[in-house]
């Protein structure tokens, strides 16, 4: 098991991380008539979790949120965890 001291050396190393949505086909016109607020529809139910990587590598899934007025992600649940 690795120890958290024994990282130390890598935790001012930014990493990009990604709450994948769904994909969405749209037209051209829909596209350029969104608008702050719009809501684009997808495959998913609400309140389902989204993908979130680190780098490349799948940690986990999390639900959309709210969080002072930006759009934000809540971890759920970790890979690996049960």
């Amino acid at each position: 098991m690795i120890m958290a001291s024994s990282l130390e050396h890598v935790w001012d190393i930014p990493l990009l991380c990604e709450a994948v949505l769904p994909a969405v086909a749209m037209r051209i016109d829909e596209l350029l008539a969104l608008t702050e607020g719009s809501v684009i529809k997808t495959v998913r139910p609400a309140g389902e979790a989204v993908e979130v990587f680190a780098g490349k590598a799948l940690i986990g899934f999390a639900e959309l949120a709210a969080a002072n007025g930006r759009l934000a992600v809540r971890m759920v649940r970790f890979q690996g965890s049960r």
